[in-house]
């Protein structure tokens, strides 16, 4: 009688035994392959300390007042559209580096780096123990150890990761890796282990808990079910019918992913309520995702921006859609006759999944950090058939080794060039035009020019990229706007306004854009554009406080005193010191007849400015006009 015909209907089945590995044996030398793969991470990131802010880092670290308290409530939900929106686990870190360091880069850099170690040490680990499941083969069970340590190393050099390390803000990507790793490792151990529903638990916990890290976790317990299916089980039916309640408990995670996109963190950003049509996106991706798997093959001209999802038709994509259609052809194919081989191709496309297929991310069309987990799988199939190439080409077990020895160095070479690039943001700049020129890398240009406060420079990239960037109209308007010439900087606002009202820079656009209408004394409109400022703007924000005392300005134009006086009082409340405010609020308040109330603040300004002739004259006419009507 067979063994699956020996087992009653309806009960578990518990997966076949295997010898125990290689790598379960005393002094197998695990530890040694650890601390290899720690040193080696150490090694190659020491010149990445020193990395400035970039790009989302401003509104993620250095702009974001939710990080400012790591045990205030608003840590958890930070402002709408930034990129840590819907992702708390991030924003409680971010929030941890600011308590321990403020802004000082390098605390936020050491953190990263410590992220990578750890998913470098998780790697090595599933990779290992994945391959001493039932189904694998004994001679691979007996090299799990070194197959894993080899594709572990090969990860953590491969400059194809530098984004989630250098790029501070992308610790999103890194903190669902390690949740998402530290799942399938849960879940492997609780293969053969005596305390199954420990290890059970691990896995369950570990996957919602990635759910707060970034949404890319959302195939968690797919990933779970196919791994039992391929390296436990054998078939993908007899896994579902052995272990269901477990599965439901993992896909019970989903909730909490349902529970913190509830609130549309970044709704105008990504999803299907964007203006990216769907077909659009994937066409893109065909592109993206060739260009993942050259760089992954050969990681050279490396790009930290690839700007917005461009208009393609399906002739323009057909070189790349080959490439992915014969990839996803070949992992069909291999998960029938070669399911360890097929998990690998698997594995790839359900990580890419989430943000390189149909779900359409309207910011971003690629991202080299996208490949972060996916590359998982194709540094392990890299390493495998090295060994398993030394093995029929009847080479030693040191040839392999000595290949993969090369690999990685050549891997840690082009990384230690990659953060060297980091450590200027003009210069990480420049190669995004180089290597990827779009309207959108003009844009970082012009941006990182003003920064070093080369303005011409950045107007001339400005105004190359606005016709293709709706973005570029808002940053050539702040800089025309900047340099005083507010009729250039109108129109700019104004086009961008027009063409992405729902992006989260809309606030800032419509208080420049009232400032310069107050300056062209069009006091009816200026009040209008810093009303809605005001409105969209996070409550008890600088913005927020700022359109409040430009709004009294525009009310004070229109001699409407008494709501000016009003609107002062407010923003006072926030910028007790703006003498300036205070001036004004004295003059409302004048002219609505609160005399008293106008001397006070007339005080307050003498106050504020010790010495100044205009406040003491205003002062004493303030108060000889109040005896007079005595």
């Amino acid at each position: 009688m067979s063994a699956r015909s020996s087992t009653p209907r309806g009960a578990r089945r518990k997966p076949p035994r295997a010898a125990p590995a290689a790598s379960d044996r005393p002094h197998s030398g695990i530890w040694r392959r650890a601390l290899l793969i720690v040193v080696a991470r150490r090694t190659v990131y020491a010149n990445s300390l020193s990395g400035p802010f970039i790009l989302d880092d401003t509104v993620s670290i250095v702009e974001n007042a939710s990080i400012r308290d790591w045990g205030s409530p608003a840590v958890l939900a930070p402002q709408r559209e930034v990129p840590t929106a819907g992702r708390p686990l991030v924003t409680v870190s971010l929030a941890v580096n600011y308590a321990l360091s403020g802004l000082d880069v390098r605390g936020y850099h050491l953190w990263n780096l410590g992220l990578h170690l750890l998913c470098g040490l998780l790697a090595f680990a599933c990779v290992r123990r994945t391959l001493e499941l039932p189904q694998v083969p004994e001679r691979w069970r007996q090299r799990s150890a070194d197959v894993g340590l080899a594709a572990a190393v090969l990860w953590t050099l491969h400059p194809l990761n530098s984004e989630v390390v250098d790029y501070l803000t992308q610790r999103t990507e890194s903190t669902m890796a390690a949740f998402y790793l530290l799942t399938i490792y849960a879940n492997a151990r609780s293969i053969l282990s005596a305390i199954e529903h420990r290890w059970q638990a691990i896995a369950v916990l570990a996957c919602g808990l990635g759910m707060a890290g970034k949404e890319s976790m959302v195939t968690a317990p797919v990933a779970v079910v196919l791994c039992d299916a391929v390296f436990v089980y054998g078939s993908l039916r007899l896994a579902l019918r052995s272990r269901p309640r477990y599965y439901a408990a993992l896909a019970g995670s989903w909730l909490v992913l349902a529970i913190l996109l509830a609130g549309g963190p970044r709704v105008h950003s990504a999803g299907f309520s964007v203006p990216v049509g769907i077909w659009t996106y994937l066409l893109n991706q065909c592109v993206m995702i060739a260009r993942y798997l050259r760089l992954a093959i050969w990681p050279t001209s490396l790009v930290v921006y690839y700007g917005e999802p461009r208009a393609l038709t399906l002739v323009d994509v057909a070189p790349q859609a080959a490439v992915v259609v014969a990839v996803a052809a070949l992992t069909i194919v291999a998960l029938r006759q070669s399911p360890i081989v097929g998990f690998a191709g698997a594995w790839l496309f359900l990580t890419l999944a989430p943000t390189s297929s149909v779900v359409p991310i309207a910011t971003e069309v690629g991202a080299e950090r996208r490949m972060y987990l996916p590359l998982v799988a194709l540094a392990a199939l890299a390493a495998a058939a090295a060994f398993h190439a030394a093995e029929r080409l009847r080479f030693k077990r040191n040839a392999a080794i000595a290949t993969l020895v090369v690999a990685a160095s050549a891997l840690a070479a082009l990384t230690v060039v990659r953060n060297h690039e980091y450590r200027s943001a003009l210069e990480l700049a420049r190669t995004v035009v180089a290597r990827w020129p779009t309207p959108a890398a003009e844009a970082m240009l012009g941006q990182e020019l003003a920064i070093a406060g080369r303005r011409d420079e950045a107007i001339a990239h400005l105004r190359a990229a606005a016709p293709g960037y709706t973005k570029a109209h808002y940053y050539l308007g702040g800089e025309l706007f900047n340099a005083g010439r507010l009729d250039e900087a109108m129109p700019e606002l104004e086009a961008f306004l027009q063409q992405g009202p729902q992006f989260a820079e809309a606030v800032r656009a419509r208080l420049m854009l009232g400032r310069v209408l107050i300056a062209r004394k069009e006091w009816v409109r200026a009040e209008g554009e810093l009303r809605q400022a005001a409105a969209m703007a996070p409550s008890q924000s600088p913005v927020a406080t700022d359109a409040l005392g430009f709004m009294a300005d525009a009310l004070i134009g229109q001699e409407r005193f008494a709501d000016a006086a009003t609107l002062y009082e407010r923003y006072l409340a926030a910028r007790p010191a703006d003498a300036g405010a205070m001036t004004n609020l004295a003059i409302a308040l004048t002219a609505t007849g609160r005399h008293q109330d106008a001397i006070k603040a007339f005080r307050r300004v003498v106050e504020l400015k010790p010495g100044d002739a205009a406040a003491q004259r205003n002062l004493e006419l303030a108060e000889a006009e109040l005896k007079q009507r005595r």
